[in-house]
């Protein structure tokens, strides 16, 4: 069972309490709207949302929704009293205006608005039409006065946790085909080709959480009061993630041509027995690098070592034209590129140009 995080926790109690307001204040609306106070809290739950410019859209996307769904339903009713047919086609009419992108959360609101007015409303189309959509207007306002007023949502820690998560992966990974170079069967044969297609999967699951943080500050006032206090304006982590995207690229495309220099058959690399300890060497730095930057550290001096295994790969190469030298050659050049995301080199290494040009 997953564990329920404090956010979660804290958009409950927001929508309870968003909930309970909303029904107090619609049971003391005049007129007709008196009359449909249960769509005010409906109201409150939609407008409910993790960050505040995701309540604000979803707010204003059901209202939108509703509104398209009454329109609807008022048509249908310029055609005469509600019936078996004017009904499907209606709600048929409705799904598929329930297509536009743009209604978002509102979409399914459409069929049903239009569904509402037409069976609940009978006789009193209008005076429902007219308290459903006020009710739930105030509804939706009363959630987002709250969501943005109680504690609005301002989440970082979950894509810096996410991040470490990445960081962790990278340098596992990295050392791991380290030990695999310097001694076959280190790793327990494990599937490189199963763990780059992770790598990709746990990317795109770090790129969601940083995304989904940006999206918690965008129209919160907690990053105003937190600009103001500080001079840190929040970072959700797109730095990072840029540097980390990019380091597994190289890291995939190193590990593809490494691959390629394993023998199945005899279980065993088809370069000598230097070549694959120099080339598991540069491996090991190169973890040593990402795990000095994740720090906040200076990766400086592993990258060097790196780029300076590279040129010293390059110069005990004898046979550029043998399959197995050109493909250490590549992945010496992705570990040089990688390290590089990390501490962009200065000026080339004396005897590392061929490393470092594609």
């Amino acid at each position: 069972m997953q564990t329920i995080r404090g956010a979660r926790i804290l958009l409950a109690l927001k929508t309870s309490l968003a909930v309970a307001l909303s029904w107090a204040v619609a049971q003391r609306m005049p007129g007709v709207l008196d009359e449909y106070p249960y769509y005010a809290p409906l109201g409150a739950i939609s407008a409910m949302y993790p960050t505040v410019l995701g309540s604000v859209r979803a707010g204003l996307q059901t209202v939108a929704g509703i509104a398209l769904g009454i329109l609807l339903a008022a048509g249908v009713l310029l055609l005469g009293d509600p019936n078996l047919v004017t009904v499907a086609v209606a709600v048929g009419v409705g799904v598929l205006l329930a297509g536009i992108r743009r209604l978002g959360a509102g979409a399914e609101y459409v069929p049903v608005g239009a569904l509402f007015v037409l069976i609940i409303g009978g006789q009193d189309a209008e005076g429902f039409s007219v308290g459903f959509l006020v009710q739930m207007s105030v509804g939706v306002a009363i959630g987002l006065i709250v969501n943005v007023t109680v504690f609005p949502p301002l989440d970082f820690r979950t894509a810096r946790l996410q991040l470490d998560r990445l960081q962790r992966v990278v340098v596992d990974y990295l050392e791991d085909v380290a030990g695999e170079l310097a001694e076959p069967g280190t790793t327990g044969g494990r599937d490189w080709r199963r763990r780059n297609h992770a790598l990709v999967r746990i990317t795109g699951e770090v790129r969601e959480a940083v995304d989904e943080s940006a999206r918690s500050a965008r129209a919160n006032p907690r990053m105003v009061l937190r600009r103001r206090r500080t001079a840190d304006p929040g970072d959700p982590g797109y730095d990072s993630l840029l540097k980390l995207e990019n380091v597994v690229f190289h890291l995939r495309g190193f590990t593809d041509a490494v691959r390629e220099l394993y023998d199945h058959e005899q279980h065993d690399w088809l370069v000598s027995t230097a070549l694959s300890a120099r080339l598991a060497e540069a491996a090991q730095s190169a973890a040593d690098a990402v795990r000095a930057w994740a720090a906040g550290e200076d990766p400086e001096e592993a990258a060097e070592r790196v780029r300076s295994l590279g040129g010293r790969l390059h110069a005990d190469l004898t046979d550029l034209s043998r399959t197995e030298d050109q493909l250490v050659l590549a992945a010496a050049r992705d570990l040089a590129r990688l390290v590089a995301v990390l501490d962009p080199p200065s000026a080339p290494p004396a005897g590392s140009s061929a490393v470092t040009r594609g």
